[in-house]
C-alpha cells in the first residue's frame, strides 16, 4: 500500500502550515502589556480551521483503512523497514533525543522550569526515550525476534512525552490563557498515544484504527508546536519526533494488505 505512505507526508506538511499560522498568531494575537488574545482573531481561525480539518482527514483515513486493510501483529513486521536509509534516518532521529538530553545537561537549558530531581527524571526520560527509538528502528529493520529489550525500549517513548506533557501543564496551572499551551499539551499527547499504540504491537496487542488516527495527527500537532517558546534543544526533539513518527507511520502503512474475507474487526 504504497500510495498510503503519502497520508503522514501530507500530515507533516499541513503541520508546516500550522506552524506558519501558530507563528503569526504568536507575534499578532496577543497583547505584549496584558499578555490577553484578541478575540476573533483570523489567524487564529484559521489554525482552529485547520486543525479541526486535519482530524476530521485523519479520523476518516482511520475508519477507511480499519476496515479495509490489515496489518501483522508483531512488531517488527507491522513497521518493517526494508530500506537501510530509513534505518540510519530513525536511528539518528533517536540519537538526537539523546544528544540534546546530553546538551541540556552541561548547557543548563531551561526544562519547562524544573530542577533537582524532576530535572534529572526529564533528562533521564528523554535519554531512555531516544534509546528506545534507536532500538525500535534496529528491530524493525533487522527483523530480529521481539525480546524484552523491544518491549521496554518501545515504552520509553510514551513515558517521556507523558512527563513532559505534565511538566508543561503544571507551568501553566495558573495561567487563564489556554491558547498560550494547548496545542503543545494536544502535540505532547499525541507523542504519547502514537508511542503507546506502537509499543502494543510488541506485547501482541495491535490497534489500526488507533495507531493510524493518532499517528495522523500527533505528527501535524507537533509540527505546529515548533512554533512555540521551546529553548531550541527541546524544539529539536519535538523535530526529531515528528519525523520519526512520519517515517514509522509511513513503514507502518506500507505494511499493509487488502484485509481477508470474512474477517471482522472483532477478531483482528
Amino acid at each position: 500500500m504504497r500510495k498510503l505512505t503519502l497520508l503522514p507526508l501530507g500530515a507533516l506538511l499541513l503541520g508546516a502550515a500550522g506552524a506558519a499560522l501558530r507563528g503569526a498568531e504568536l507575534t499578532t494575537v496577543f497583547d505584549p502589556v496584558s499578555g490577553l488574545p484578541q478575540r476573533g482573531a483570523g489567524v487564529s481561525a484559521a489554525l482552529i480551521i485547520l486543525f479541526i480539518a486535519v482530524l476530521a482527514l485523519s479520523l476518516a483515513a482511520a475508519i477507511v483503512i480499519t476496515l479495509r486493510l490489515d496489518v501483522p501483529e508483531i512488531f517488527e513486521k507491522a513497521y518493517y523497514t526494508g530500506s537501510y536509509l530509513s534505518f540510519a534516518v530513525r536511528a539518528v532521529l533517536g540519537a538526537t533525543l539523546i544528544v540534546m538530553a546530553v546538551v541540556c545537561t552541561f548547557g543548563r537549558t531551561d526544562l519547562m522550569a524544573l530542577s533537582g530531581l524532576p530535572r534529572l527524571v526529564f533528562i533521564a526520560f528523554m535519554i531512555l526515550s531516544g534509546a528506545g527509538m534507536v532500538v525500535m528502528a534496529y528491530y524493525s529493520y533487522t527483523q530480529r525476534a521481539e525480546s524484552t529489550l523491544l518491549r521496554l525500549g518501545s515504552v520509553m517513548p510514551a513515558i517521556f512525552y507523558c512527563y513532559w506533557m505534565v511538566a508543561l501543564y503544571r507551568i501553566n496551572a495558573g495561567n487563564p490563557v489556554i491558547l498560550d499551551y494547548c496545542y503543545g499539551c494536544l502535540a505532547l499527547g499525541g507523542a504519547a498515544m502514537s508511542s503507546y499504540y506502537a509499543a502494543g504491537f510488541t506485547y501482541k496487542r495491535k490497534n489500526i484504527f488507533g495507531t493510524v488516527f493518532v499517528s495522523l495527527l500527533s505528527i501535524f500537532l507537533l509540527t505546529v508546536s515548533l512554533a512555540d517558546s521551546y529553548p531550541i534543544e527541546l524544539k529539536a526533539v519535538l523535530a526529531a519526533t515528528a519525523i520519526y513518527i512520519t517515517d514509522s507511520t509511513a513503514r507502518f502503512l506500507s505494511s499493509m494488505e487488502p484485509k481477508a474475507r470474512g474477517t471482522t474487526s472483532a477478531e483482528k
